[in-house]
């Protein structure tokens, strides 16, 4: 049965659809009249508004030393001393061995090569440091030159046994095919007469005994104070 509550209820007419839309419309624009204005916010405001990191600092790779640059530091402050120094551990005659390195030094600058280069030459041709040295083919003295050289170079003697004189021609010749071939493995191979390998057995690999000694050389030159750096000499 139906309660006298609930014919009431009943009794109750629904809102109109157009009296919820003029409510709706009613409070919207109350809305707008009561909202503050919003001033625009500035460029520096959005700006203080982003956290700030300091820029990156860039990964700098550590440069390759240049021991052909420290070889001429040491070689332009010390002069042949360091070089001296290198053929008397070898020798351990102090003249022959100032002799040596004052001329290797001088004919260096003359050619405008490293020392440690001359220094190679002479070592694989003349290990002992003997300036009166003669090969089976007549090659002469501590760079076993030729003695059809001699005379041909403007030294300052054409005696191929005196010390200056051998390694001014010896240099000058090796000088000469290196301007010539523009590369020092085949003014090397020149040097050695290793033209077609017949003159030497195995002459291709006389570039590489000497460059292995002048690698030598020039670790050993930045071995004198103050250069004692632990540098890469793979320079050649």
């Amino acid at each position: 049965m139906n309660s006298p509550e609930r014919a009431a209820v009943r009794g109750i007419d629904a809102p109109r659809r157009p009296f919820m839309v003029a409510l709706s419309l009613t409070l919207m624009v109350a809305a707008v009249q009561w909202t503050p204005p919003v001033s625009p916010v500035s460029d520096r405001q959005v700006a203080s508004l982003v956290l700030a990191r300091p820029a990156a600092t860039p990964f700098k790779v550590p440069a390759r030393v240049d021991s052909a640059a420290l070889e001429r530091q040491v070689v332009a402050r010390f002069e042949h001393w360091p070089l001296a120094r290198i053929f008397f551990s070898r020798t351990r005659e102090r003249e022959i061995s100032e002799r040596i390195a004052r001329a290797i030094v001088k004919e260096a600058n003359y050619l405008q090569v490293e020392p440690s280069l001359l220094a190679g030459v002479l070592l694989t041709e003349n290990a002992p440091l003997d300036a009166e040295a003669r090969s089976s083919q007549g090659a002469i003295g501590l760079m076993q030159v030729m003695d059809f050289h001699a005379g041909e170079y403007d030294c300052d003697s054409n005696d191929l046994l005196q010390v200056e004189s051998n390694i001014c021609h010896g240099a000058r010749v090796f000088g000469y095919y290196l301007k010539r071939t523009g590369n020092v493995r085949r003014a090397l191979l020149r040097y050695n007469g290793c033209v077609t390998g017949s003159n030497t057995p195995n002459c291709s690999r006389y570039p590489s005994k000497v460059l292995r000694n002048a690698r030598q050389v020039r670790q050993e030159l930045l071995q004198y104070p103050p250069y004692s750096l632990p540098v890469d000499t793979a320079t050649f």
